[in-house]
Order: structure tokens, then C-alpha cells, then sequence
């Protein structure tokens, strides 16, 4: 496996950022119960840069799930890395990992990449033999805790051809994880089915109350959907319910619909981070989409994308699911600051996820750029004057 030293300086725009100094950007501490109420702002460093030429992650850095892995004591990042498009690079076979300097150190200059994910049994990756999208099943009570099932820790992946959805399994987040051959979820079969085409981008909690684990994904019809007449080849987001028991997970409601009113993912709907606050005891998620709907089977992401809230009115987060306007979304492309296009920052703003620390600091990490040329930037609350 391929080792870095910390965050090696790397050419590029990315580099220069990262000797903004350090209280360029206010390093928010602020404890919140819920974090839709701070506000945020784009913090222009880089937190991952693309690889070197040659390297697994030359081309992509994102879509980032963080764990605390209490074997090493600190946050472990693992993140979509692709090399597509350069010439005899490495390839990741799922993703790329990265560690924290602390459990609190976690703005731009403290990850330091540390290789690729390993896996006992690569050959099993289905379709292309590729893995993309890689995220951990966690505690939904505890923010970025894996949970740990029977005694493992398991996570999901998308590979293509179509896309699928499979599951591996580990003994410690640092692998070696093993795959399970057989996808868990499926594009649908029946005629008009939300997931007609494709199962992608998957998030996973464990619910101690039903014993499963709720997945959420981004499923892709494959025809037009009566239900969405504004977006009728939007994708939504689709819960499901799955054990590591079972061979397949079972297939629920879609539960945030693109397509309908004015919100600003009325286009399509994509990642879902769910989250929970203690002192209400309420569910809200950090979520993506676009207000642009696809026009066809053809492009089902059109730009731009962005982040942004949902609100849960239910006491169990598998239904009752509305879209936030009022804190959403963060930002549009067409709002960037000179500053901030300079650092690299686009069109996309793609895969947002929360950390908080227990000491109050906290980072929302999304990617962002040109669609497959595309790195690792951060959100940071603002803290009161």
C-alpha cells in the first residue's frame, strides 16, 4: 500500500491555499443540537488535494465519510479517489484513506492521506471491478461512530455496470475488509421503478430499535416518473432496510422526491447524511441535489449541485422527510468569490459531510470543481462577533 508523508506539498492551486495561515478562516466552536442553526461559510483551502500524476486519486478527492477509529485515536477520512483520464495511473479498487492530526485538529493541513483501503478479496467487486463511494455503517445517535454489528464493522459500496450496491465487512476500520460477492441492492425490475437504471451513492445506520440497518440511496428511473412532473428522470433518495445476515436488503419508500415546488434540489436528489438532535430528539440530514432536472436517461446529474438540509417530522427517520429552504442551500456556483474560483472551487459542490468534535469545532467537507478533476474543500460555522 502506497504511504505519504504528511500532506506533502503538491503542485497546483490547492497548494497555494494551504499557506493561507491559519486564522485566515475562524476555526468555529460552537456546540450545536442541531447545526442548521450556525451559519457557514466556504473555507477556500484545500482539505485533500488530487494525487500526483501517476498516482490512484490524480484526478478526484471526495465524497467523504469520517469515522472515529479508536485504534489510532483520531478521525479516519475515507474518500472517493479516481485516476479516469490519466494514462497509466494507478487505480483505487474502492477508495482512499486519510487519518486526522487530532481528534480536534481537522481544517486543511491536518489529514494526511495514508493509501488506499485494503481488501482481503478484490476480485469480488462486481461489474467493472471497480468500488466508488465507499461509506461505513454508523451509529445514527453518535455522529461519525461506526457501529459495530456482531462484532464488525461493515460498509458499503457502488460499483457499475449498472450500478449496484455491495457490502464488505471488518474486524478493524483499517482493514483488511472483505467483500461480499453479491450486490445488496439492485436496480428494480418492475415497471416504473424509482431505481430502474441505477442503486448509487448509499449511507447506512444502524437501528437498534427494528435490529437493521436503514440505507439510504440515490436511485435513478429508468422511465419517467408520474410522481415527479416537474423532474420526471430526477433521481430521489430510497430507504432500505438490511442485515448482514441477509443477501439482499429490502427495498422501502422514496422519501425526499425530487420534481415538486420550487426547492432548490427540485432537479434531483442525491447523498444523505442523517443526524440527530439530542435535545429534541429529532432527525435532520445533510443532503445534495440540484434545481437543473436531467432531460433524459442520458445525463442524470446536470449542473449544478449543491448542499444543503432536510428536516424529518417523524419519530423514526425512514419517512416524514422534507426539504429545508430557509438554511439551504450553503452556496451557488455563480456566488463564488474570486478568491475562492482561484483556489479551484465550481461547479460542484458534491457529497457534503459533517464532523463536530468533542470539542466543540466542526467542518462540513464536500468536493468541489470541474466534474472529474475535483478536490476536497470545507464549510466552517462562523462564530458570533
Amino acid at each position: 500500500m502506497q504511504r505519504r508523508t504528511f500532506l506533502q506539498a503538491v503542485g497546483g492551486l490547492c497548494a497555494g491555499f494551504q499557506s493561507l495561515a491559519r486564522d485566515n478562516v475562524s476555526e468555529g466552536r460552537l456546540l450545536h443540537s442541531n447545526w442548521m442553526s450556525a451559519k457557514w461559510k466556504i473555507d477556500p483551502r484545500c482539505i485533500l488535494p488530487r494525487g500526483s500524476k501517476g498516482e490512484f486519486d490524480s484526478r478526484v478527492v471526495g465524497d467523504p465519510c469520517i469515522v472515529w477509529d479508536d485504534e489510532v485515536a483520531t478521525w479516519r477520512m475515507f474518500y472517493f479517489a479516481s485516476s479516469y483520464g490519466d494514462p497509466g495511473a494507478a487505480r483505487a479498487d474502492v477508495a482512499g484513506m486519510a487519518l486526522s492530526k487530532s481528534a480536534e485538529d481537522i481544517q486543511p493541513g491536518d489529514w494526511r492521506k495514508i493509501g488506499q483501503v485494503l481488501l482481503s478479496n478484490p476480485e469480488d467487486i462486481a461489474g467493472s471491478k471497480q468500488g466508488h463511494k465507499w461509506w461505513v455503517v454508523m451509529d445514527p445517535k453518535r455522529m461519525n461512530h461506526a457501529a459495530r454489528i456482531a462484532g464488525s464493522y461493515w460498509a458499503l459500496f457502488v460499483t457499475t455496470g449498472p450500478k449496484v450496491i455491495q457490502a464488505a465487512s471488518a474486524s478493524r476500520l483499517a482493514g483488511p475488509w472483505t467483500v461480499v460477492k453479491e450486490p445488496i441492492l439492485v436496480p428494480g425490475t418492475t415497471p416504473g421503478a424509482p431505481d430502474g437504471k441505477h442503486c448509487d451513492t448509499p449511507t447506512a445506520y444502524w437501528s437498534e430499535d427494528l435490529a437493521k440497518a436503514l440505507i439510504f440511496y440515490k436511485a435513478y428511473p429508468l422511465r419517467a416518473q408520474p410522481a415527479q412532473p416537474h423532474s420526471p428522470f430526477g433521481s430521489s433518495s430510497v430507504v432500505a432496510y438490511w442485515h448482514p445476515r441477509e443477501a439482499s436488503a429490502a427495498k422501502g419508500p422514496q422519501i425526499l422526491l425530487p420534481g415538486k415546488g420550487t426547492a432548490w434540489n427540485r432537479g434531483w436528489i442525491g447523498g444523505f447524511q442523517l443526524l440527530y438532535a439530542h435535545d429534541t430528539k429529532s432527525w435532520y440530514s445533510l443532503t445534495n441535489g440540484s434545481p437543473t432536472p436531467p432531460e433524459d436517461i442520458s445525463n442524470r446529474e446536470p449542473a449544478p449541485s449543491l448542499g444543503g438540509w432536510g428536516v424529518c417530522k417523524a419519530s423514526r427517520p425512514d419517512h416524514g422527510w422534507e426539504v429545508d429552504t430557509h438554511h439551504s442551500p450553503f452556496a451557488y456556483p455563480e456566488n463564488l468569490s474570486e478568491e475562492e474560483r482561484r483556489a479551484g472551487l465550481g461547479v460542484n459542490f458534491w457529497r457534503h459531510h459533517l464532523l463536530a468534535t468533542p470539542g466543540g469545532r466542526a467542518r462540513i467537507f464536500f468536493n468541489s470543481g470541474t466534474y472529474g478533476t475535483e478536490q476536497m474543500y470545507s464549510l466552517v460555522p462562523q462564530t458570533a462577533a
